[in-house]
């Protein structure tokens, strides 16, 4: 019987959180659409704090970046930031995730990205890799009053959230998760096998607390 597979994505599988990345490619590229966000600053920092409301601040900068934009604009501002994005020195993809991800496609396990970053980035990347084909369960963006919003934040409890109607858990062998953030505790309670990937003090302090001994903790370079 196979494994099922959790993949995190930012800072697990590379260096980077991409979706900050992208909202700062977005803020600069444009000084009249970077007023109208320092105007909506205060609204947005409301709402930034909390895990349930995240998904209300990063709509209103997606919006603000995308308003008046045809999708085509959009399109090719993604394409043009994810080559940006990968080129640069800073944006480090882990080897170590991408030997784990191969080996646990060739062992015929199942394994499934569930991340923050929205689903287009994380694609990119695979396809830019030529990684194997797996499955995504990460944020999704949608089009509202002429620019684009959040449409589902996968984020913290929301990871269960999103992949539970999709997954059985009790067809599998094991389940193994990989992250590097505390706020993923919610999903990787779900797992039998937890790998925390380069976690910083405070988050493997916390993430100790909720596992103790069951989890391995690797750095990856």
């Amino acid at each position: 019987m196979s494994s099922l597979v959790l993949f995190d994505f930012d800072k697990t599988i590379v260096s980077t959180d991409t979706g900050t990345a992208y909202m700062k490619f977005m803020l600069l590229r444009s000084p009249l659409r970077l007023i109208a966000c320092l105007l909506a600053s205060p609204l947005v920092l409301v709402f930034l704090p909390f895990n349930k409301t995240k998904c209300i601040s990063f709509s209103i900068l997606l919006w603000l970046f995308t308003v008046g934009m045809p999708f085509r604009k959009v399109a090719t501002l993604r394409s043009k930031f994810m080559a940006r994005h990968l080129e640069n020195t800073s944006t480090v993809v882990y080897q170590h995730a991408v030997e784990r991800i191969r080996k646990h496609v060739k062992n015929k396990d199942r394994v499934v990205v569930v991340s923050g970053a929205s689903q287009w980035m994380v694609k990119k990347v695979f396809a830019h890799l030529s990684l194997p084909q797996v499955e995504f369960a990460c944020s999704q963006e949608t089009r509202f009053i002429g620019g684009m919003i959040s449409r589902f934040h996968c984020y913290a409890e929301n990871k269960v959230k999103r992949i539970k109607p999709c997954l059985s858990f009790t067809n599998y062998q094991s389940i193994i998760g990989y992250s590097d953030s505390a706020v993923d505790i919610p999903l990787l309670a779900l797992c039998t096998h937890r790998f925390i990937v380069n976690p910083k003090p405070n988050c493997l302090k916390k993430l100790t607390k909720s596992f103790n001994q069951s989890m391995s903790v690797v750095d990856w370079a």
